[in-house]
């Protein structure tokens, strides 16, 4: 009876550890995502060495699985639009007669990919199977819903106290870690505490990395027909 007893405690620990992971989750997505309908201002800044360059977007968003990513500059990149919905992404130029679909792996500069742009949301595509403490950190292991999805694995830090993201680990199918994003700065914008700066390291090539900086985050309401593939670069 008492070794029935202890299997059941273990199985309600592991079950309760599971749902105390997906609580987690959400409360460190709201830092990323807060908003239902909104537009964003990002600057990308990557550096290579002594080398460096920056471009603008902006990035329009409803609910956590549309967004459209609006290239500002620099100018000879403006007039494209990016579009993800959930798994599946199209990009479209002016020079081309209709949008082209591509991976959220592929790249719009250093190591921000077109998905860590338009995707604001760890909720929707992964699973948080479990959270382990370690030190003052939450350490979150999420699992990939869809074998679309880029990355098939993350393990996520997030702050004990606060739940804001400090530090994301991405992997590949092989199970190779391909970068690591850290969250540097937050602030508050239409009333909403989120992430500010996320700096983004090139696992592989060393000495590469990313800064993505969010600003203007403005509640906006964006029509459906925004997120329609026909519908790039005509409105």
């Amino acid at each position: 009876m008492k070794r029935l007893i202890l299997i059941l405690l273990v199985f309600m620990a592991i079950e309760t550890r599971g749902d105390d992971a997906s609580t987690l989750l959400a409360k460190s997505d709201s830092y990323r995502n807060p908003l239902e309908s909104f537009s964003i201002d990002v600057e990308l800044t990557t550096v290579e060495g002594a080398k460096s360059e920056s471009s603008k977007f902006r990035v329009y968003g409803k609910g956590s699985d549309r967004s459209v990513v609006e290239f500002v500059a620099p100018a000879s990149e403006k007039g494209k639009y990016l579009l993800m919905l959930r798994d599946a992404m199209w990009v479209y130029m002016p020079s081309a007669s209709r949008p082209i679909r591509i991976s959220p792996l592929q790249r719009l500069m250093g190591q921000a990919s077109n998905g860590d742009v338009a995707r604001t949301s760890f909720s929707v595509d992964y699973t948080a199977k479990s959270a382990s403490e370690e030190g003052d950190a939450w350490v979150l292991e999420l699992e990939a819903n869809d074998p679309s999805i880029a990355y098939k694995r993350v393990r996520l830090w997030i702050d004990r106290k606060s739940t804001q993201p400090i530090r994301a680990d991405f992997y590949v199918a092989s199970g190779k870690l391909l970068k690591r994003a850290h969250y540097r700065k937050f602030g508050v914008m239409s009333g909403r505490r989120i992430a500010t700066e996320i700096e983004i390291e090139d696992l592989v090539r060393t000495g590469q990395r990313t800064t993505m900086r969010y600003a203007n985050l403005t509640p906006r309401e964006n029509p459906d027909k925004m997120f329609m593939k026909d519908a790039l670069g005509k409105w």
